[in-house]
C-alpha cells in the first residue's frame, strides 16, 4: 500500500529552562488506508430485523473517523472512502505517530472536532438533543463506537463497538403530531452532555460534571394506526430506579411511562431495547408515576391508568366493585399499563390481569374515596385518617388476610381452602386456609416475629397500601394505645395538636368469612408472630375496646395479639 511520509521534529523540555540538553521526538504523518469493521453483532432491529437486539450502526457516506496514537496522543481524522451502506468499509487520510512500525492507536467513531485527551482519556459529546436518520439512528449524531488495535500503518484494521444502549419506542396515535421525546433516570442518573473514555480500563466512560440528567429526541412525526418507531441513544448502566420516557406532542400535550421503577433496569452495551408499542394517550392520568402499588386513591371523575409492571397480561377485567357504576373495565395497553374511567361515586373495584391462559396474574384495589389526610402523632409518625378502603374516616373500610395484597368487603363473595400461591390467582377467594407459607414467612415487611416488637419493618411487595405508605408495625398501636378515648361518633379518637384520629369499631372476619367482634377495633400489623408450640400461621394485630383492660403494658384498654392469618381485619396504613 502507497503510502506518504511526512516529518515534523518536537523539542521536549526536559528539566529547566537553563538545561541545554534536550530530547527530539520524531513525528510524522503518514496517508494511509484503514479497515473498518463494526463489530460481529446480529442483525439491527433498526432494519426491522424483529429477531435481533444487537445494535448497529452502518456506514454512511460523508463518515469520519477519528483516530489517536495513544503514544504521543494526536488525532488524526480519516474519510470514508467506501464500503457506504454496509458494515466493512475504507477509510483514508493522515495519521501521526511517531512509531510506523509498533504502535497502539484508538479509533472513535463518530469523529468529533471538538474531541480532547488528557491523562490517557479521550473527551467526548453525547449530545443532549438527538435525531434519528431515514432509517433509525443517526450514527453521525450519537451512535457511538469505538476501537482498539496495534500494529503498523501499513495494515490497520478497526473493529468497531457500540458504546451505548438504545431504546426502540413504537408509537401509535389518532393524528397527533410529535415534538420530543425525553429520556431521563429514576435516579437522577447522567445521561448526555461530555463523557470521557478509559481506554486503558475495557473502554469504560464516565460523564463529566457538565453532563445532564435528561436527553431528549427531536421529531415532527405524524402518529398513525401503523407504529412509527423511534430511537434514543443512552448510558449502557444500571438505572437503580428505572427510567422514564416522556412523550410531547407539538400542541404541548404529554404522556409518560416509566419501567423499572421498583426493581431497576440494567441496559447493555450494543443492544436494542424494544419497547413494547405505545398509544399516545394524553387523558389517562398515570396513578403510578409515585410507584407502582397494589392500591391506588381516586378522588375525582377521569381517566386514569397505572403501570402494572406485566407485559405477559392480555386482557384487564373488573373482578368486583362495591359500589355500582363506580369505574368501568379495565382496559390493557401492549406497554402493560391499565386504563380505566372513574365516576364520581365512593367506594372500591378490584381490577386484574389476565394471560393468554385465562390465568389472573395480577390484581389492584382502586380505591374511590376523597383524597385521605396525612395525620402527624405525638411519636412523629404520620398516618392516614381512615382504615385502608374507608370512603370517610368514620367508614369501616376493607378487610385483608394478613400477608395478602386483595381486599375483601364485610361478606366475601367466595371461600375455600387454598395455597397462598392460589390466591394470587385468585384474589376475590377468602382463603380458609393455606399451607404452602412458613410459619416465619415476612409476607408484610417485618418478620420480627414478636407482638412486642420495635422493628418498624419495611414495605413489601404485597404490601396493600398505596405508593408511599405501609401496614403499621405493632410498636405504633403501642402508643395510640395509651391515647384512644371513647368517641360520640360510636368509636375512638386520638386528639392531635390540630386535628382529631378517629377510629370506628371494625370487628373481623372469622377464619371461615364470618363477621364478629361486638363492635371491638381489630387492626392488623406488619409484623409476622411464631407461636413456638403452634404450627399456625399467626400474624400480629391490635385490639382495642373502652370495656376491658386486656395488657398492662398499655396504658389504655388494649392489646396486642396474634392470630391466624386467615382472619380478615383491617388496616391502617403509616408513612415509609
Amino acid at each position: 500500500m502507497s503510502r506518504s511520509k511526512v516529518f515534523w521534529v518536537c523539542t521536549l523540555a526536559v528539566l529547566a529552562m537553563a538545561c541545554n540538553n534536550h530530547n527530539e521526538t520524531e513525528i510524522a504523518s503518514y496517508h494511509v488506508q484503514v479497515s473498518a469493521q463494526i463489530g460481529d453483532v446480529a442483525r439491527t432491529t433498526i432494519r426491522d430485523d424483529a429477531a435481533a437486539r444487537r445494535a448497529e450502526i452502518l456506514w454512511a457516506e460523508g463518515d469520519q473517523i477519528g483516530v489517536v496514537a495513544t503514544s504521543n496522543r494526536a488525532i488524526s481524522t480519516l474519510d470514508l472512502t467506501s464500503g457506504a451502506g454496509s458494515r466493512s468499509a475504507t477509510f483514508e487520510g493522515e495519521i501521526l505517530t511517531s512509531n510506523e512500525l509498533a504502535e497502539s492507536y484508538l479509533a472513535f467513531y463518530p469523529n468529533q472536532q471538538s474531541a480532547t485527551i488528557d491523562n490517557g482519556r479521550l473527551r467526548l459529546t453525547l449530545p443532549t438533543e438527538q435525531r434519528n436518520g431515514a432509517d433509525g439512528i443517526d450514527g453521525a449524531a450519537c451512535g457511538f463506537m469505538l476501537s482498539r488495535a496495534s500494529g503498523t500503518v501499513d495494515a490497520l484494521s478497526f473493529a468497531f463497538e457500540n458504546l451505548f444502549a438504545v431504546l426502540k419506542l413504537s408509537l401509535t396515535g389518532r393524528g397527533e403530531q410529535l415534538a420530543r421525546i425525553e429520556f431521563s433516570g429514576g435516579a437522577g442518573e447522567l445521561v448526555s452532555g461530555d463523557f470521557e473514555v478509559d481506554w486503558t480500563n475495557e473502554l469504560a466512560i464516565e460523564f463529566c460534571d457538565v453532563a445532564t440528567t435528561r436527553t431528549h429526541l427531536q421529531s415532527n412525526q405524524i402518529l398513525g394506526t401503523d407504529p412509527a418507531p423511534l430511537y434514543v441513544v443512552v448510558p449502557a448502566i444500571t438505572y437503580s430506579k428505572g427510567y422514564s420516557v416522556r412523550v410531547t406532542t407539538a400542541d404541548g400535550r404529554t404522556m409518560v411511562r416509566t419501567v423499572g421503577r421498583n426493581s431497576g433496569r440494567e441496559l447493555q452495551r450494543g443492544v436494542i431495547y424494544n419497547l413494547p408499542t405505545l398509544e399516545f394517550d394524553s387523558e389517562a392520568i398515570d396513578l403510578s408515576l409515585g410507584g407502582r402499588a397494589n392500591c391506588y386513591v381516586v378522588s375525582e371523575a377521569g381517566r386514569y391508568c397505572f403501570d402494572s409492571g406485566l407485559t405477559d397480561g392480555v386482557v384487564a377485567e373488573m373482578i368486583w366493585e362495591d359500589s355500582e357504576g363506580l369505574i368501568s373495565e379495565g382496559a390493557l395497553t401492549s406497554d402493560g399499563y391499565v386504563t380505566f374511567d372513574a365516576t364520581a361515586l365512593r367506594g372500591n373495584a378490584l381490577l386484574a390481569l389476565r394471560n393468554s391462559e385465562g390465568a389472573i396474574i395480577g390484581s389492584w384495589h382502586i380505591w374511590a374515596t376523597e383524597a385521605p389526610k396525612a395525620q402527624i402523632y405525638s411519636d412523629g409518625t404520620v398516618a392516614l385518617d381512615r382504615n385502608l378502603g374507608a370512603k370517610s374516616p368514620t367508614d369501616i373500610g376493607l378487610y385483608y388476610q394478613w400477608g395478602r395484597s386483595a381486599p375483601f368487603t364485610s361478606t366475601p363473595e367466595e371461600l375455600g381452602e387454598g395455597t397462598l400461591t392460589d390466591g394470587v390467582g385468585s384474589p376475590q377467594k377468602f382463603l380458609t386456609n393455606w399451607s404452602d407459607v412458613a410459619r416465619s414467612a415476612d409476607l408484610w415487611g417485618n418478620g420480627t416475629q414478636s407482638a412486642y416488637s420495635k422493628e418498624q419493618g419495611v414495605k413489601s411487595a404485597a404490601d396493600p397500601c398505596p405508593a408511599g405508605w405501609r401496614v403499621a408495625p405493632p410498636i405504633f398501636y403501642q402508643h395510640i394505645a395509651g391515647l384512644l378515648k371513647k368517641s360520640e361518633a360510636g368509636g375512638y379518637e386520638i386528639s392531635l395538636d390540630e386535628d382529631v384520629a378517629y377510629y370506628p369499631p371494625t370487628n373481623r372476619l372469622t377464619t371461615s368469612g364470618i363477621l364478629s367482634g361486638n363492635a371491638y377495633l381489630f387492626l392488623w400489623s406488619n409484623s409476622n408472630y411464631v407461636n413456638a408450640t403452634s404450627t399456625t400461621l399467626y400474624g400480629t394485630y391490635f385490639q382495642f375496646t373502652a370495656n376491658t383492660n386486656n395488657n398492662s403494658s398499655f396504658a389504655g384498654s388494649g392489646k396486642r395479639l396474634n392470630a391466624n392469618k386467615t382472619y380478615g381485619m383491617n388496616v391502617r396504613c403509616v408513612a415509609e
